[in-house]
């Protein structure tokens, strides 16, 4: 079964235009000889990394869209490592398409909004105020007042 992935891989900023195209060329060859497809390549071009990594200040950013079997990313990070061109790569999994997490968050937030409120919709009575005693933390399950003694 091939799930959604993203690669976004950082290529060494001293290759040229057609050095940069061979090398996207590679990974995209890389993921057909994994049994994945190709969705989308996108070259971000040349930008400064947020620090010095192997040496160097900046590199030519791509993000490439790609399915996959799961179990053949990790033969594509090793691939990735050992590469002369890529220095840097992060490979993420893409949300399923059946359930995105952006329906589900509005859900668990009227839940939680219920939960706050109560059902008739006013806030809820039975919350100590701030200052009251019953706001302040239980004590841990077994300790009593006693127990105290020998706590620094």
């Amino acid at each position: 079964m091939l799930r959604d992935y993203e690669i976004l891989y950082i290529v060494r900023p001293e290759l040229d235009d057609e050095q940069l195209q061979q090398a996207v060329a590679s990974v995209d060859r890389l993921i057909d000889n994994l049994g994945g497809a190709r969705l989308k390549t996108d070259v971000w071009g040349r930008r400064r990394l947020a620090y010095e990594v192997k040496h160097l200040r900046e590199g030519q950013y791509v993000l490439t869209d790609f399915q996959i079997e799961p179990a053949r990313v990790p033969e594509m990070e090793a691939t990735l490592k050992i590469s002369d061109a890529v220095f840097r790569h992060l490979i993420v999994r893409k949300p399923d398409a059946k359930r995105p997490a952006a329906a589900a968050a509005p859900a668990a937030a009227a839940k939680a909004q219920s939960d706050a409120t109560g059902v008739d919709g006013a806030a809820r009575t039975d919350a100590a105020p701030a200052g009251s005693e019953e706001s302040e933390p239980a004590e841990p399950v077994g300790a009593s007042a006693g127990d105290e003694e020998g706590v620094e």
